[in-house]
């Protein structure tokens, strides 16, 4: 066997590729790597300006302006522990969550909300006749809302009724 038969064996059947093709898709690994960039998180002042806009369309109920906020991949995670009925399975897309904080809020037409800090990022905190009934907090990255979050488990609440 000549060197060329036993570099081709040594790989298996497709051995004599292996060295010059590897070559070229760790180039094209690499250069794939450096051209997607990971989706930047939001500056605290995005974030509180996306924030400031998706309440707003909520109080109006506009729904085009919602969804133009969020992600169209968009994950709204609701947290009822089970004593406040509320979604049971994560909602996702930017439609079904708008549509979905839109339908919740309409339940509750007398909703005061204020902008505070919820895990040390511009978040809603959803007041009933001066009681928390919810904090609503979210993930923005590329100037759009990625992941919502609302707590509506009032064991979760009652610190927030100090606040």
């Amino acid at each position: 066997m000549d060197d060329e038969s036993v570099e081709a064996h040594s790989h298996g059947p497709l051995g004599m590729f292996a060295s010059p093709f590897g070559e070229m898709y760790r180039n094209l690994a690499a250069f794939a790597r450096r051209r997607i960039r990971r989706p930047r998180q939001a500056t605290p002042q995005e974030h509180h300006r996306v924030v400031t806009a998706f309440w707003s369309a909520c109080e109006t109920g506009d729904v085009n302006a919602l969804i133009s906020l969020l992600d169209p991949y968009a994950i709204t995670l609701s947290d009822g522990g089970g004593k406040v009925r509320t979604a049971l399975h994560p909602i996702r897309g930017a439609d079904r969550t708008a549509h979905f904080m839109l339908g919740a809020l309409s339940h509750q037409p007398a909703l005061e909300a204020t902008l505070r800090s919820v895990n040390g990022k511009t978040g809603l905190v959803l007041r009933h006749a001066s009681v928390v009934s919810a904090v609503v907090s979210f993930q923005v990255r590329n100037e759009k809302i990625t992941h919502v979050w609302v707590v509506l488990n009032p064991d979760k609440l009652r610190s927030w009724h100090h606040s």
